[in-house]
């Protein structure tokens, strides 16, 4: 699971500073676990945590003049600790505490997309339950299918980002693990036993084994959590897009913009945006497992893309998640189009259910499918009701009653079993309605 906790916005974790203090506290456990182990002098971390300061500024100046950023975040603190520094990244190699930091990050960054995800989930049920009744024309391949409900569609959503939250977690503890293991992975001068307590005390589990690095299938699944993510967002917005369209006008965002030439315009630009913005983030699972396979025991090639990678993923989806809860939370909704949208099909939508009513009078399937489909024909071709060409059917009336042909037709028929897909999913586990319990 996540730990939950007051947790910064999601920008501030990227920054210079941010990062020389998550390194330093990784410097810090590694050193008092050595202290422990007697391999370091007794009152050696005290003393450098309470002399230790992060200086951007100066490790900025010393990393221009050696080009090395963690050798020059370790002089500088030196400059900072005095003579007790000289015990600062005993046994370690850069990516030991590049890659445990990093891990660090990684699990707080995912707590805030956790926390964002949980409120859009909330928002997602509160509007599935408002409309849980609401009728709504469904659709296949973009043509009319059958009826459904506004509700059932946001069900669909709501589930959808559950599981994507499930995944989340999973990535969580797929990358609480650290790396304090020196140049190839093989703890020359750090003991197993003191990475071991290190890391306890970060809140990390140790990777082994590994190599120079932990191995970044790890941080891929971190990015395939966060795509997935924004492929549900942009399942709602694309969703909104299709229903705002001038010739459905069934929802409308609750703030669109208008055109600088047009003034009738209502465009869905926040749905579009995050549909937009859903390709940043699946774009970055294809580099992320590319940098899984390396030379040997390491090379360099996945350092800089992690580097615009991970922000840039975490920020995108941190973003479409808060602006998903905002179209949802003002989105309005517009029944009686929904209703005049079924209406309008001309009774076309209930074909199925006319042919499994003369399935069951004794009709052949495929004579049955066959007969429906010419009355569906017809009733397009002369523009009448396919309720009245059923009644007049002589075919029809030979097999069913008025009252069954009737009821054929019933919109509430249809849908008389959204209520069990509710309490189903919110946990009657027999899927019984209300009337039934």
């Amino acid at each position: 699971m996540i730990e939950r906790y007051a947790l910064p916005p999601m920008r501030d974790l990227w920054g210079l500073e941010a990062q020389y203090e998550r390194w330093l506290r990784v410097e810090l456990a590694a050193l008092a676990a050595l202290e422990e182990l007697g391999i370091v002098p007794p009152g050696t971390a005290a003393e450098v945590r309470a002399r230790a300061r992060v200086d951007v500024a100066r490790i900025l100046e010393i990393e221009r003049e050696i080009g090395h950023d963690l050798l020059a975040f370790l002089w500088a603190l030196e400059e900072t600790v005095g003579p007790a520094g000289r015990w600062l990244h005993y046994g370690l190699t850069s990516s030991d505490v590049k890659d445990t930091a990093l891990s660090l990050l990684l699990k707080e960054a995912l707590g805030i997309v956790r926390d964002k995800a949980e409120a859009l989930a909330e928002a997602l049920r509160e509007f599935a339950e408002r409309y849980r009744e609401t009728p709504i024309m469904g659709r296949t391949h973009g043509q009319y299918a059958e009826p459904t409900t506004l509700g059932l569609k946001a069900l669909g959503w709501w589930a959808e980002l559950r599981r994507d939250i499930v995944r989340l977690e999973r990535a969580a503890e797929a990358i609480s693990v650290g790396k304090l293991a020196g140049a190839v992975g093989t703890y020359p001068y750090f003991p197993l036993e003191a990475e071991e307590r290190a890391l306890a005390e970060l809140g990390l589990a140790p990777a082994r084994p590994t190599t120079q690095v932990i191995p970044r299938d790890r941080y891929a699944e971190v990015l395939f959590a966060l795509a997935q993510v924004a492929s549900t967002v942009e399942k709602v917005a694309l969703e909104v897009r299709h229903l705002s369209r001038s010739e459905v006008a069934e929802v409308a965002e609750g703030r669109p913009e208008g055109s600088s030439a047009m003034p009738h315009k209502r465009n869905p630009i926040l749905s579009e945006r995050l549909c937009g913005l859903a390709r940043l983030a699946r774009a970055a699972v294809l580099p992320a497992l590319e940098d899984n396979a390396l030379w040997h025991e390491r090379d360099m090639s996945h350092s800089s893309v992690e580097r615009i990678l991970f922000p840039q993923a975490f920020i995108v989806v941190d973003y479409m998640l808060a602006k998903c809860r905002e179209l949802i939370g003002a989105l309005r909704v517009y029944p009686e189009r929904r209703l005049d949208r079924i209406l309008a099909s001309g009774g076309t939508v209930f074909s199925e259910g006319l042919l499994l009513a003369l399935v069951r009078a004794g009709m052949s399937r495929r004579a049955a499918h066959e007969h429906v489909a010419r009355l569906v024909a017809e009733a397009e071709r002369t523009g009448r009701d396919l309720r009245e060409v059923a009644m007049g059917d002589p075919t029809v009336r030979e097999r069913l009653g008025p009252d069954e042909i009737g009821a054929v037709f019933e919109l509430r028929a249809m849908l008389k079993r959204v209520e069990g897909i509710f309490a189903s999913v919110f946990g009657d586990p027999q899927g019984r309605t209300r009337s039934e319990k």
